[in-house]
């Protein structure tokens, strides 16, 4: 069992306000220190990823590939298999997409507790092109048995999940992607692998608006505008895509109209997954998923791909106003 770990509001804040990758930096290096046998595997993008300060006090913990994904993947589980726990990290579609021969034998069926980081998930680089947009990698990832998908709304979760992930290793694959993150409550963050959390609403709303990563700043807007027009609404948020906290869903089954809410395909995302969950039960609510389109947009900055695919709060609302006829 994953344990529950906590954040403060201001460091929640602070993380916030910084890219993604100088996080992921900041706490590869942070956690060296804690850990000596800690490895970052890295297939040629190393250099953009803030990891100077473990470069110098642990230049043991790097480990180049260079371009060789899939020699990243052998590498990694070479390392995993001796102890400590091993980041692998790149773009999202290639430690995930270009590997998954690696991933299926080396996580899958030898189990070899590599944490894979993928960034840039979603439409955050889109201004590359296709290529580099991470569209498929939920799916790619959940279909491996014994790996665990985790998808952070913001940097705190991030860090959190990292902490978490290098106390105890285990097959596991992080999403990263950016783009405007929800502001932590003053109460700072609460986070463990494998909650769902019920961020806003009453737990017997009429309509569930289920959110993971960098969707969640967007469902939360969707709910304030649907509650304000008289709807019974919810914003539930899974951070975790696999396992799914089954239990935290069964609260939600009474209501009307479930909606998933996620930056990746429409097929064998998250949203997948919450129809797998609800398939064979007798009594279900519906569900709608709002999700990228099955198909590759021209290359676009992240904003305006997300308006093209229908992944704003404007259309999460409209979404579920047209489903509920008003």
């Amino acid at each position: 069992m994953s344990e529950m770990r906590h954040m403060d509001a201001g460091e929640a804040r602070a993380l916030d306000a910084k890219d993604s990758k100088e996080v992921f930096g900041e706490t590869m290096a942070r956690l060296a220190d804690a850990y000596p046998l800690l490895s970052v595997v890295v297939s040629d993008y190393g250099r953009r990823l803030s990891l100077d300060d473990l470069k110098v006090r642990h230049p043991d913990a790097f480990v180049q590939c260079g371009i060789a994904e899939q020699n990243q993947i052998e590498v990694a589980a070479a390392l995993a298999n001796e102890g400590g726990p091993v980041f692998a990290v790149s773009y999202a579609p290639f430690i995930t997409a270009r590997v998954l021969d690696q991933i299926r034998v080396n996580l899958g069926m030898m189990e070899s507790p590599v944490i894979l980081v993928g960034l840039g998930a979603g439409y955050a680089v889109g201004e590359l092109g296709a290529s580099h947009m991470g569209l498929e990698d939920v799916a790619d990832m959940r279909a491996i048995p014994n790996l665990t998908v985790v998808s952070p709304r913001d940097n705190a979760e991030l860090a959190l999940a990292l902490e978490e992930l290098a106390a105890h290793p285990r097959p596991a694959y992080v999403r990263i992607t950016t783009g405007t993150f929800l502001e932590p409550t003053d109460a700072g963050v609460d986070f463990r692998i494998g909650a769902g959390t019920l961020l806003a609403g009453p737990e017997d709303a009429e309509v569930v608006l289920i959110a993971t990563g960098s969707l969640c700043a967007a469902a939360a807007d969707a709910q304030e505008t649907l509650a304000a027009q008289g709807i019974s609404c919810a914003l539930a948020e899974l951070a975790t895509i696999k396992p799914l906290d089954t239990a935290f869903l069964d609260q939600f089954l009474g209501a009307h109209l479930w909606v998933s809410a996620e930056e990746h395909t429409r097929i064998g995302g998250f949203g997948s997954a919450l129809a797998e969950y609800l398939a064979p039960l007798a009594k279900r609510p519906s569900l709608v998923p709002v999700a990228a389109p099955d198909t590759y947009l021209e290359a676009d900055t992240q904003a305006h791909l997300r308006k093209r695919a229908g992944l704003t709060s404007e259309a999460i609302a409209e979404t579920v106003l047209q489903r509920l006829g008003k």
